[in-house]
């Protein structure tokens, strides 16, 4: 487990470790290639497991809100359903956590039932992803839902209603053709977000 620097959490775990959905904006896949030379699997970021790191969670530990999957999509292909009961075992031996997971693909969620102290949430860049919120609504009822558009590339058009979280964030890194935001994008989602009362990073 690893104290981050992200805002929106206190610390961040891994229990597998790659993604095929392949961003161009992607800092996971460049943090990846840092691992040559402890783990290949992580070089390539083919999904693959480090079932091991759950055993740095522990019941006796004090409340901290923790991303499960900053380097991997929980939803992905190539993601078994073995790893995620695993995870999903350890994660109900530690109901003091809060556990956010965020997934492109929100409608996979509701294959699995989730305990209360776990977050759910979707990550959209633009509006042709704003289907994702609503497969999130549907495949987690019960769960508190959250949206993360980040990194945020064009002014978003949704009211965001049935969500209880929104983070707001720019693309970071000096990719080429890296997009910088508009301030009036950020302050529609603020205005939105108020009128709904809901809470946003």
């Amino acid at each position: 487990m690893n104290i981050t620097r992200i805002e929106w959490c206190d610390a961040t775990i891994n229990p597998v470790v790659g993604c095929p959905h392949g961003c161009p904006y992607c800092y996971a896949r460049k943090q990846a290639k840092r691992q040559k030379q402890r783990c290949d699997l992580c070089y390539q970021f083919i999904p693959h497991p480090h079932i091991e790191r759950l055993d740095e969670l522990k019941p006796t530990q004090k409340p901290k809100k923790i991303f499960i999957d900053s380097m991997w999509d929980r939803n992905a292909n190539g993601v078994r359903k073995e790893w995620i009961l695993r995870i999903l075992d350890k994660i109900g031996q530690c109901p003091q956590h809060i556990f956010q997971i965020l997934s492109k693909r929100p409608a996979r969620y509701s294959k699995f039932s989730y305990p209360e102290n776990v977050w759910l949430g979707t990550s959209i860049a633009a509006n042709a992803d704003l289907h994702r919120i609503h497969e999130l609504i549907h495949a987690c009822p019960n769960n508190l839902k959250f949206v993360s558009i980040e990194p945020i590339h064009e002014r978003i058009d949704h009211h965001f209603s049935e969500i209880d979280w929104i983070i707001i964030g720019a693309e970071t890194g000096h990719r080429k053709g890296k997009i910088i935001p508009a301030k009036k994008w950020i302050t529609e989602i603020i205005k939105t977000a108020g009128v709904a009362n809901i809470p946003f990073l």
